[in-house]
């Protein structure tokens, strides 16, 4: 009857009789997850996970028959879980309240005279051949003379 191999990256099914020392193409070492990369402790790594599943192992030996030991998960007790949470940090909760309501702006009348705002120029629109920033307009600043297009 065939048995399989469980060493790492080999899976194949042997008969103990013609197993020999080059018989099992394996990797020695364990698989790494790192971010993107994936690949073998021992060897290889590369970014694609169909890349990786077909990396051929660094390694000859003889099949190994007996299954690894399944890795020892740590017990957390009840009172750990207390402590961890513990651990985490607290945030204090602020409650906001949202702005009081400002009493409507009042405007002037319609019937009141019109006052001329004072004009302000500023620095950068003094030079001389100074290009209107407003998307649109094509307009030049050359001093306090009427603007003229383009």
């Amino acid at each position: 009857m065939a048995l399989l191999c469980y060493s790492w990256g080999c899976g194949q099914r042997f008969y103990p009789e013609t197993n020999s020392d080059d018989a099992c193409t394996h990797h020695p070492g364990v698989p790494v997850f790192h971010g993107a990369l994936k690949g073998w402790s021992c060897c290889k790594r590369t970014m694609d996970f169909s890349d990786f599943l077909s990396i051929v192992g660094c390694t000859k030996g003889r099949h190994d028959s007996e299954k690894p030991p399944e890795p020892v998960k740590p017990e957390v007790k009840t009172t750990e879980k207390k402590e961890l949470s513990e651990l985490k940090p607290k945030f204090q909760e602020y409650i906001i309240q949202a702005p009081k309501p400002v009493e409507a702006i009042k405007r002037p009348s319609p019937d009141e005279p019109m006052t001329n705002l004072e004009l302000k120029i500023s620095a950068s629109l003094k030079q001389i051949g100074t290009s209107c920033k407003n998307g649109g307009c094509s307009k030049t600043y050359r001093g306090l003379e009427k603007t003229k297009p383009s």
